[in-house]
């Protein structure tokens, strides 16, 4: 006689346990090589100045910490998209946990190369060469730093599986408002600091943030849909 095999959950998978030890073990390294340069970075952000110079960050060491800080945000994106996902249209993993979490990552890996190159295209076209690399700059910078922010939402999503998601849900939304302020701020003060347009800056998020996100949200299910269709 058989038992009933228990659902499948994220809290229990060993592949997702084992890339975020890995993955608290590169952000430790980050924070003890990079810690410092990270603050000051983010003190730039809050008190940028126009005649700046660009920031450089092509170190060897800076590059490696880049590395695991993107691959931290992708990772903690992939983690909660898949929880909402499952919480939404009661997705099931239990078959091919490891394809869900290659595909999705991969999906955001896309989309931030791809978002990377339209605001490049864009800003070449609009805006200076100075304001263009301050601001992917400081863009990417707030990218990086959104998987320190989203932490909270993962460690509740796998270590206290028994927390409402409504909660872990009101976190992101906050973290989104946070995000949103600090990308509108960054404009204001790198390529609006003139002539404070609010209808361009609008339009310009709506182009290149607000519709990316909804179309890599859509992705998602569709890929989800389709991952289950093959499995």
């Amino acid at each position: 006689m058989t038992g009933t095999p228990a659902p499948y959950s994220m809290t229990t998978d060993n592949t997702v346990m084992l890339l975020f030890i890995m993955n608290i073990i590169g952000i430790s390294y980050v924070i003890l090589m990079n810690g410092t340069s990270i603050v000051e970075r983010l003190k730039g952000i809050v008190y940028y100045h126009h005649k700046s110079e660009p920031f450089n960050d092509r170190t060897h060491i800076t590059r490696i910490c880049n590395a695991l800080m993107y691959a931290q945000t992708i990772l903690y994106l992939t983690i909660i998209s898949l929880a909402e996902l499952r919480s939404i249209t009661h997705l099931a993993m239990e078959n091919a946990p490891v394809t869900y979490l290659s595909v999705f990552a991969g999906a955001f890996i896309l989309f931030f190369i791809l978002k990377r190159v339209a605001y490049d295209i864009v800003n070449s076209i609009l805006y200076s060469k100075k304001e263009m690399l301050e601001w992917r700059n400081l863009y990417f910078f707030t990218i990086k730093l959104l998987g320190f922010a989203l932490a909270p939402a993962v460690i509740a999503i796998l270590f206290i599986p028994a927390l409402p998601l409504n909660y872990v849900n009101f976190y992101i939304f906050l973290t989104g408002v946070i995000y949103i302020c600090t990308i509108t701020g960054s404009l204001i003060k790198i390529i609006f600091p003139k002539k404070r347009n609010y209808l361009e800056i609008f339009l310009y998020l709506c182009a290149l943030e607000f519709l990316p996100m909804a179309m890599v949200w859509k992705s998602l299910l569709q890929l989800s849909g389709l991952i289950t269709i093959k499995i």
